[in-house]
């Protein structure tokens, strides 16, 4: 429950410091005065979007915090614990809104992102505005509700994980039969394209080893006749080469070097370029000894590299690409293969989620049907005290033909005003005045079935009065006693009932407005009820009826 809220700067409440216990809080003031900014400030400290036009004029900053016991609420120290936040039995929230844009949400201290902040309020504050009204005609929102009634959506979550499972496999299944469709009408193209790729049987590095080979064949007349000029000029005939003229030079030099050591460099480089050209002789003969002049072997490596040439053509690689072009095709006539196989253990696996499905919404219709007779029955009975003696709630249940996103039915809540009256729709059938008080039981009985330990109602007692307004406050305190309830009420019966009373006063001069709230005493709220039941002038049968409806 919220144990402290803390205000500053936000619109006109300049400083607010509220400490609050369990059981039914009323929250009054004259209108205008800044009662829902007590609940805007409460929703800023849960994750709302924030409004800059919140900061109060004049100031840089708002901050609100809000501090909340979370001794019995497992699940909010669960999802701290899964956030890496420190907690304890207690948890503060702590939001700041700067005039320039910027806003800041923090967790027991350490900054968090406000779509953390917001899963976290969900297990804190459960808040039923003015427009709970209109959100109850919405068929969706009254499914909702009905399954939180229920089993709090245990059922309702359990189909919708079956049935998401069930359409994402056919969604698969769908996928692969369209893939495996349109990989039919290729597959005999594809199975010809293999065919001629495995039958030429290029290898890897084969085309490149084949390119120098027809470079060297196809050269051969001249790399002969150029090697043979070579060795014939190193050789030389009997007159000598030039590797015996340069052996002999080499030899005269040495001999004079020991009386010119200027030529000793000389004598090494003329001895180091004798050697050099022996040994170029010698690989010169090697090469010349192992080539082949071999017509044949040219005229096989040609015709194969035109049937490459002629292949990558076809397939609109390049030649150096077909090896992992043919290996690509090889993959693909494969997996057309595999996916046809896949297909029956698809639809196994889709038939299979089909059942499972079918069971969780069998399951989930069991669990609306009881829940919807019941909710109906208490929605119903509380109907006289709020002024609709005859009226009727009947929360209907209609199958489907087939099965939805929301189970295996749809719903409509059937109202009937008055017997004999035609019944229908609630969203056609009912008045403001009906549906507002409609909403209100709906919401109050509701309510009793959740796990948040804290819920605020803002003015869901509006168009309402006399015994009906006080059969709201037994209403509201009644469920006070498994949680905290904020009220926001003009009601003075509904204030009389509650455990402590909030009143917000708006204070005004020529240069600044202050909106002031504050908890009030006994005495003090005797003066604020009589205040709502006579206006402004209060006198002592105002007072004495207000402490009349002070509950003890």
């Amino acid at each position: 429950m919220l144990l402290q809220l803390n205000v500053q700067n936000l619109a006109t409440l300049a400083s607010v410091d509220l400490e609050l216990t369990g059981g039914c809080i009323a929250v009054t003031g004259d209108t205008g005065a800044g009662k829902s900014l007590i609940l805007d400030a409460l929703e800023l400290a849960l994750g709302a979007r924030a409004d800059t036009g919140l900061v109060r004029a004049g100031t840089d900053r708002a901050q609100i915090i809000a501090e909340f016991d979370i001794s019995r609420l497992p699940s909010a120290k669960a999802w701290l614990t899964n956030n890496e936040l420190d907690q304890d039995h207690e948890l503060v929230l702590r939001r700041t809104l700067t005039s320039e844009g910027r806003s800041k949400a923090y967790v027991n201290g350490t900054p968090v992102s406000t779509s953390q902040l917001k899963e976290l309020s969900e297990q804190l504050v459960l808040m039923h505005t003015q427009h709970a009204n209109q959100k109850l005609l919405q068929t969706k929102h009254q499914l909702a509700l009905l399954d939180e009634f229920a089993d709090q959506g245990l059922a309702r979550d359990a189909f919708q994980t079956a049935y998401r499972d069930w359409v994402e496999t056919l969604s698969a299944l769908d996928l692969l039969k369209t893939d495996a469709s349109k990989a039919d009408a290729e597959r005999e193209l594809l199975g010809f394209q293999v065919d001629e790729l495995n039958t030429f049987d290029l290898q890897e590095g084969e085309f490149e080893q084949l390119d120098q080979e027809q470079r060297q064949l196809a050269s051969g007349d001249s790399f002969l006749r150029i090697t043979e000029q070579t060795l014939g000029i190193l050789a030389g005939d009997e007159t000598g080469g030039l590797i015996s003229h340069s052996e002999r030079v080499a030899a005269d030099i040495g001999q004079i070097t020991n009386g010119h050591t200027g030529l000793q460099n000389a004598a090494d480089l003329l001895n180091q370029a004798s050697i050099a050209l022996t040994e170029a002789r010698h690989e010169i003969q090697h090469a010349h000894d192992q080539f082949d002049l071999d017509p044949e072997r040219l005229q096989f490596v040609e015709d194969r590299l035109a049937q490459v040439f002629q292949l990558a053509r076809k397939h609109k690689v390049e030649p150096d690409e077909l090896v992992s072009h043919h290996q690509s095709l090889v993959a693909r006539l494969t997996g057309i293969a595999e996916a046809n196989d896949r297909i029956p253990m698809l639809e196994q696996e889709a038939k299979e989620r089909e059942e499972v499905a079918n069971e969780r919404a069998i399951e989930l219709t069991r669990v609306r049907t009881i829940a919807a007779q019941q909710l109906s029955d208490e929605v119903t009975a509380n109907f006289p005290g709020l002024g609709m003696e005859h009226a009727k709630l009947e929360i209907q249940l209609t199958p489907n033909d087939s099965l939805t996103a929301t189970g295996a039915e749809s719903l409509q809540f059937f109202f009937q005003p008055n017997p004999g009256q035609q019944g229908g729709a609630l969203s056609k059938i009912a008045s403001g005045g009906e549906l507002s008080r409609v909403s209100l039981a709906i919401q109050v009985i509701t309510a009793t079935r959740l796990a948040t330990p804290m819920l605020v109602f803002d003015e869901v007692d509006v168009g309402i009065g006399g015994k009906t307004a006080a059969k709201v406050g037994e209403l509201l305190n009644e469920l006070a006693d498994n949680a905290q309830v904020l009220v926001v009420t003009h009601q003075p019966q509904v204030a009389g009932q509650a455990d402590q009373h909030l009143h917000v006063q708006k204070q005004s001069d020529a240069d600044i407005t202050i909106s002031e709230a504050r908890l009030l005493t006994r005495a003090e709220r005797i003066d604020e009820i009589a205040r709502m039941l006579g206006g402004h002038t209060i006198t002592e049968s105002t007072r004495q009826a207000a402490a009349e409806l002070l509950r003890d």
